[in-house]
């Protein structure tokens, strides 16, 4: 009579407990022996059957294309990180740099020269060679995205090496404070006003001298700003890159999504859609775990790939899921009931609403640290948001911590700065709390009419920032509406374009929005919002251009960290957003998945999910 599978002992998962209002939750794993997931049993002579263990994952919305170099959203990023890989990876645990696809790398003394030795032996999923010819191509690929195509990018190339941008033309002074009539008629200048122009002044001053001495180095191929020198590959298996001014997170930086290596044979080919810029945005082909099987009502197919490179990684999870499917389920209710039904085996995003229930059935349920931020972003293209008493008196209408105890995760923080507290930023002493008299004072002095503005918010998606976002722009349309602030609501379906309406400003008025961190470093989310004149806000502050273009170039150290405070003055005194939240998120998983490899910036290769047998 043939044995019976061997069902394993039930583990704790190996995740902190998670914790919601005063009732603890410990997070156990679950183990199951589901006989479809099990070996068939081996008798001599006889080969035996290859396992088949199908992890279907639950997502908020389809992949915008699965070209990461094209995209800037974390529902593309979270399939393309299992198909693609970078020259540097990310330690789970330090969030710390470390080898991937380059083994190691050198700094030259001037920080200008990075040299990177790659891994031997690895294989795009199409047979072709990982090399440094393929590293020289995917630059290239990048290099000439057009400008269309860049819109659609985030955390890859334009973004960390700026190549477009310019360097900011500086005001030759600060306006001096306007004087205003005593009781006497006399004309005096308020002490405060005066001492922000002087401290306003020094800045400018400062800012530019350090232009002067900080020249970017060499001929650029982009703007005038543009930090890439070179990319050359001085043998089979080394890259030198050339930067004209040194960027203090690069390595960190080289770990985002939308840096990782494309097969050079497919970034060739024609692309197989019309309207799409590159072959791989619907074929992907890179040197990760997985390999891309199918895109087709609204579900994304990969299989693992037998010729991996990492064979040690591979044979250390036998519990590894060999086919992953992520299947759209756009509301967090659709999300819990198809868990509940085994629909799906997990699925991101969970909110304060379904928490309850998810604990109460005994889910495995897993938390991301903070480290991303939710932000109220006010257009000044608008009449009344041009005026900053007026983007004042909205900062001072909202209580955050109302917002965050509806509708977010315990755990979650007041935004005080547009950086989590983990990167060791000091937030502005400038600070909006909800103040309803201030707000009034605030709103009188801007001569506000009542007259509605405009607040675009999105529909049907979750995301770490934004868990329900209807519910979230009620709330806060309602706080401002208490204090006399009207809205006019403008909902936008998330699929139908919102983050483009949004950046585009096309809606002069309030949005909701927000930005998830890629890599441990300050400049990923200052960069990512305020590096250039943006229509998101209609905020053009060549000051604040400035700031943030010598910060990225300040090696690590004090100050660096002052740099980065500055920043964060400068943004609270000009507001062109109000950071909301730092949220808490969380995902949550049923009883055949045993552990899942969290991380704050999203990287999460399904080849280290671990399942029961």
């Amino acid at each position: 009579m043939p044995s019976q599978p061997h069902c394993p002992e039930p583990r704790r998962a190996t995740r902190r407990a998670f914790l919601v209002g005063g009732l603890g939750l410990s997070a156990l794993a679950l183990t199951g022996c589901d006989p479809k997931n099990s070996p068939a049993p081996s008798t001599s002579g006889t080969s035996t059957a290859p396992v088949i263990r199908t992890f279907n994952f639950g997502t908020a919305a389809e992949p915008m294309n699965l070209d990461p170099s094209l995209s800037g959203d974390n529902e593309t990023f979270r399939i393309t990180r299992q198909i693609y890989e970078g020259l540097i990876g990310v330690d789970r645990e330090t969030g710390a740099p470390i080898p991937k696809l380059a083994t190691n790398w050198i700094v030259s003394p001037d920080r200008l020269q990075f040299t990177f030795i790659l891994r031997r032996g690895v294989k795009f999923h199409d047979g072709t060679d990982f090399d440094a010819a393929a590293v020289v191509a995917n630059f290239e690929h990048w290099i000439a995205l057009p400008s269309d195509a860049r819109a659609s990018s985030e955390q890859g190339f334009h973004q960390v090496f700026r190549h477009h941008e310019e360097i900011p033309k500086l005001p030759s002074s600060i306006p001096e404070p306007k004087p205003s009539a005593d009781a006497l008629g006399s004309k005096i200048v308020d002490p405060q006003e005066l001492a922000e122009h002087t401290r306003a002044t020094a800045l400018l001053e400062s800012l530019r001298d350090q232009l002067k001495a900080q020249p970017f180095v060499g001929a650029s191929r982009g703007g005038s700003a543009s930090y890439f020198g070179s990319i050359k590959a001085a043998d089979t298996y080394t890259v030198v890159l050339t930067l004209r001014q040194p960027i203090t997170g690069l390595i960190e930086a080289l770990s985002l999504p939308g840096l990782a290596m494309a097969s050079p044979q497919a970034l060739g080919t024609k692309p197989v859609e019309n309207g799409r810029y590159s072959y791989i945005s619907s074929q992907p082909v890179g040197t990760g775990p997985f390999t891309f099987a199918s895109w087709k009502d609204k579900s994304v197919t990969l299989r693992t790939f037998p010729d991996y490179w990492n064979t040690e990684l591979m044979a250390a999870n036998p519990t590894a899921p060999t086919v992953v499917t992520f299947k759209e389920i756009s509301t967090p209710a659709g999300r819990l009931g198809a868990l509940g039904r085994e629909e799906i085996d997990g699925f991101d995003m969970v909110t304060l609403t379904g928490l309850r229930e998810l604990v109460r059935e005994g889910k495995l349920i897993v938390q991301r640290d903070p480290y991303s931020v939710t932000y109220l972003g006010m257009n000044r293209t608008n009449k009344w948001l041009a005026k900053s008493e007026f983007r004042q008196a909205i900062a001072h209408a909202i209580d955050r911590q109302k917002v965050i105890e509806q509708f977010y995760i315990s755990g979650t923080k007041e935004a005080r700065s547009f950086l989590p507290a983990s990167l060791g930023i000091t937030p502005s002493e400038t600070y909006y709390g909800p103040d309803t008299r201030l707000t009034k004072e605030l709103i009188e002095s801007s001569g506000y009419d009542g007259t509605p503005i405009p607040f675009l918010y999105p529909l049907n998606i979750s995301r770490a920032y934004l868990p329900l976002p209807e519910l979230i722009y009620a709330e806060i349309s309602r706080q401002l509406s208490a204090v006399g602030i009207m809205v006019a609501p403008v909902p936008m379906d998330w699929n139908d374009g919102y983050v483009s309406k949004a950046r585009s400003g096309e809606v002069a008025g309030l949005h909701l929005l927000g930005f998830n961190g890629g890599y441990r470093d300050p400049d990923d989310f200052i960069g990512g919002l305020f590096s250039t004149p943006t229509q998101q806000f209609g905020y053009d502050s060549p000051v604040l251009n400035a700031q943030v273009l010598l910060a990225r170039s300040i090696p690590t150290g004090d100050e660096r960290t002052n740099a980065y405070k500055e920043i964060s003055t400068t943004l609270a005194r000009d507001l062109p957003a109000l950071p909301l939240v730092f949220p808490i998120s969380a995902l949550a998983f049923n009883d055949n998945v045993k552990n899942y490899p969290s991380s704050p910036v999203l990287d999460e290769v399904f080849s280290d999910v671990r399942m029961n047998t």
